[in-house]
């Protein structure tokens, strides 16, 4: 008769939504004066959550190309300067009232963001572009959007990877000729 292997009992509180991760990120510190030096490396080990959003969960299971995550990211930080969901309208019909501040015209780095996320959306199409808002740039789970079927979760994650592929091509990350996306036949 096996003996019963004993579980290790977590130390301490641990979340199901965290799970760490290390991977290796360029230095911000770094500069090509101090190139080769031991104190000041090119690339770091950095802990992230592995669990943060879809993308960090799919960069952390080796999902993605370097190429996709780079375009992921800028998709992000681009969705983030036009302000999340947009830039919201002045509303002239409500009366306004003493003390509250005065709403602040529109950026020309939000007018940028703008028209840059435009030229994704004519790339992507409608379809494309909601779901590389929803889960680059919102940050949203693949489960909360496909839903319980494991089919969903694939096609979904697949037709995401191919946005991705093609935000990288725009931005000039990548090309098409990966060794991945090309199958050869006997």
């Amino acid at each position: 008769m096996k003996a019963a292997k004993k579980r290790k009992k977590p130390q301490g509180f641990q979340s199901q939504h965290i799970q760490l991760h290390r991977k290796l990120v360029e230095n911000p510190e770094w500069s090509r004066d101090h190139d080769g030096a031991v104190a000041n490396p090119r690339f770091i080990e950095a802990t992230t959550n592995a669990k943060e959003s879809a993308i960090a969960v799919l960069e952390a299971r080796g999902y993605l190309h370097p190429a996709q995550i780079k375009a992921a990211d800028r998709f992000r930080k681009i969705y983030e300067q036009a302000g999340g969901s947009g830039a919201g309208a002045i509303d002239y019909s409500r009366e306004p009232v003493d003390g509250g501040g005065a709403k602040e015209p529109i950026s020309l780095r939000q007018m940028s963001a703008g028209l840059e996320l435009k030229r994704c959306r004519d790339l992507l199409g409608i379809r494309g572009f909601r779901i590389v808002s929803a889960l680059a740039g919102e940050g949203r789970s693949i489960e909360e959007m496909a839903g319980d079927r494991q089919r969903d979760k694939y096609s979904l994650t697949d037709a995401l990877r191919g946005f991705l592929e093609d935000l990288a091509v725009m931005w000039g990350y990548t090309n098409y000729a990966q060794p991945e996306r090309i199958a050869v036949r006997k």
